[in-house]
């Protein structure tokens, strides 16, 4: 077998037994995303639990602010005039 083809398949597997120790938390509430919003602005750290959640929902704040987390990198875009949520 190809050894570029073992890493993927590997990696594939180390992917899904990650998202299998994930804990599934619960839907994030809008004082939550008003929360992380404020820390972001501000320039705090955020928890670990909050990023897991981030990860897994990406939400959208006033239909054009969208957060999102990946490999507990945060980002947050602002795209002004455009609805991200019909999109």
């Amino acid at each position: 077998m190809i050894t570029g083809s073992i890493r993927r398949r590997l990696r594939n597997l180390e992917t899904n037994f990650a998202e299998a120790l994930i804990p599934s938390y619960s839907p994030l509430s809008s004082s939550e995303i008003a929360e992380i919003e404020r820390q972001l602005w501000s320039g705090e750290t955020l928890g670990r639990a909050q990023l897991h959640r981030l990860e897994k929902q990406t939400p959208i704040i006033d239909g054009e602010y969208l957060i999102s987390c990946h490999g507990g990198q945060v980002s947050g875009k602002r795209y002004i005039g455009i609805n991200v949520a019909d999109v």
